[in-house]
């Protein structure tokens, strides 16, 4: 057969032979498609926001993202390989803004072919002001009592103060930060933690801070007490002497650690007058000292001083 009968033969009721080929090809591609499989994943939303603007008011912070592809293929796909990306492009001023959400492929997404990808949603609205960084105070949050007896009586926090970036309108009304609960409950001596910085608008960025070191100071907590009904006694009369009649009662107001003026006993304090320069019989007029354990501070006693009168032995005894 030449090539001439050949050439005849095959164009020979040509437009039936395309239309079966392309039929051929059509169911192809029909199979092809109904045996792709879906995948279904939430990723983060990377917004890249324009130089000197600040997002103001709320957004999504995830997508929907769906992979059409051969089912032993998009399963291979590592979700941190398709990433959502929002771009601002052009000359972009304050103001309500609506943008494309962008596909970027990456790593194990790169060789899989045929994929699809649909994100949902595709465009997303967004609102920009003037950003203003502002260096704001850092409060701590306290909470609980130190164990009985001490006090937090100082703390140091480094640093004191955090540059914070955000919308112009939020932050110009902020002069504080705040920080995650300290608890300083049963302490009873010096501790240092880092402390996680709480920022409760979410439009607001610290510039690269994150936390504070809190460092407190714990000591026994001092506390003043006025100790009434104390024995006031005499010392050193000389056996040819007596008092006419009983000493008083005295008062002393004492300062000291908590703890130990709470452990006080009423037979560890007194008040002293000295008789020992008394000579003779008579009336005297003699100063007064407490007598009291050590580690305290008396802020006033009274009475400072007492009149004594001096008896012999044998006279009759005075009960006031």
């Amino acid at each position: 057969m030449d090539s001439r009968k050949i050439l005849e033969k095959l164009f020979a009721n040509w437009p039936a032979k395309i239309i079966s080929l392309a039929g051929a090809i059509v169911l192809f591609l029909f199979y092809r498609i109904n045996t792709f499989d879906e995948r279904f994943f939430s990723i983060p939303l990377q917004i890249n926001t324009p130089s000197g603007l600040a997002l103001a008011a709320p957004h999504p912070k995830n997508v929907r993202v769906t992979l059409r592809g051969e089912t032993e293929s998009i399963f291979t796909i590592l979700e941190e390989d398709i990433r959502a990306v929002v771009e601002f492009k052009g000359e972009v001023t304050e103001g309500v803004i609506r943008t494309p959400v962008e596909i970027k492929r990456f790593g194990s997404s790169l060789n899989v072919e045929p994929l699809e990808i649909r994100v949902d949603p595709t465009e997303i609205t967004f609102t920009l002001e003037r950003q203003l960084e502002k260096s704001l105070s850092v409060v701590p949050n306290i909470k609980g009592q130190p164990a009985h007896g001490f006090e937090l009586v100082q703390y140091n926090i480094s640093p004191s103060s955090v540059k914070v970036i955000g919308p112009y309108s939020q932050l110009i009304k902020i002069d504080k930060l705040t920080v995650e609960q300290i608890d300083i409950t049963e302490r009873r001596e010096d501790f240092s933690e880092k402390v996680k910085i709480i920022l409760e608008n979410p439009f607001f960025e610290t510039s690269g801070v994150t936390a504070i070191d809190f460092h407190g100071i714990i000591r026994e907590a001092v506390i003043i007490k006025t100790f009434g009904d104390v024995d006031i006694i005499s010392i050193d009369l000389a056996p040819r002497f007596k008092l006419a009649s009983e000493l008083p009662k005295g008062s002393i107001k004492l300062q000291g650690k908590q703890n130990a003026i709470e452990g006080l006993l009423p037979n560890q304090l007194r008040m002293v007058a000295d008789c020992s320069a008394i000579e003779d019989y008579g009336d005297y007029i003699l100063s007064l000292q407490p007598d009291i354990p050590q580690g305290f501070v008396v802020l006033k006693y009274e009475p400072t001083e007492l009149t004594l009168q001096i008896i012999h032995p044998t006279q009759e005894y005075i009960t006031q």
